[in-house]
């Protein structure tokens, strides 16, 4: 389950459209602006609250995801 997590997300990492801070809140508001308001309430939430956010950074994500995936796999034994 961890080696498909690793793969996964290393694999979405790369083909991400985007490379820095400015890039992604382009790419974020671009996304944003093709959905009516309030359409996404959610993914417009996790776009402003955290990604559109100064200092963030994809690459961050993985950490906190294999987090949980350890946690959880610990809770089991």
């Amino acid at each position: 389950m961890g080696d498909s997590y690793v793969f996964g997300f290393a694999l979405q990492e790369a083909s991400l459209p985007f490379e820095g801070t400015e890039q992604t809140a382009e790419v974020a508001h671009a996304i944003m602006d093709r959905f009516s308001s309030g359409q996404y309430p959610h993914l417009t939430e996790i776009a402003v609250q955290h990604v559109l956010q100064p200092g963030y950074d994809y690459g961050d994500e993985f950490e906190f995801g294999l987090d949980l995936i350890l946690d959880g796999l610990a809770s089991r034994r």
